[in-house]
């Protein structure tokens, strides 16, 4: 079970996660919009596609520690986007802003995104770049930062 070790909780996506739920409590009013059968399924189906994504993340580094690797990892999910698991973050955050019927947190979890793409991701990659040079670099130019394009 040395994989458990690879569940990051990053602070400040967690801290949007919970902003925006408190929000959402605390103003239920103008924030919510009418939830139904197909926003509580369609939420509830992203919500388990993250958990889906952030379990094949951790176990495909096996007992090896996702915050210092020793080899660069371009199988599994890495394989379709260099940041699954704050992919799932997104995810999930989207998924309970469905559930919820929350403008609050579907707000939040794009501001969390793009603090994710234009602070943190670019920090991470230069270390990358600086541990593994080209195979990154090949790795960076082939492979999405996310699921999308960019």
């Amino acid at each position: 079970m040395g994989w458990l070790k690879n569940y990051p909780i990053p602070e400040y996506q967690l801290g949007f996660l919970l902003t925006g739920l408190a929000l959402h409590f605390w103003d239920d009013t103008s924030t919510v919009f009418t939830t139904n059968l197909a926003s509580t399924v369609l939420g509830g189906v992203i919500i388990a596609i993250s958990a889906l994504i952030s379990v094949w993340s951790a176990t495909s580094f096996g007992d090896e520690a996702m915050a210092n690797p020793g080899t660069l990892r371009a199988s599994g999910p890495y394989r379709y986007s260099r940041n699954p698991m704050y992919l799932i973050w997104l995810l999930a955050t989207v998924g309970i802003g469905l559930m919820l019927g929350s403008w609050w947190l579907c707000g939040a979890s794009l501001i969390a995104a793009g603090v994710t793409q234009l602070r943190v991701i670019s920090d991470e990659e230069k270390i990358l770049v600086n541990r593994f040079g080209v195979n990154y670099e090949t790795y960076r130019d082939r492979t999405p930062r996310w699921f999308w394009p960019f």
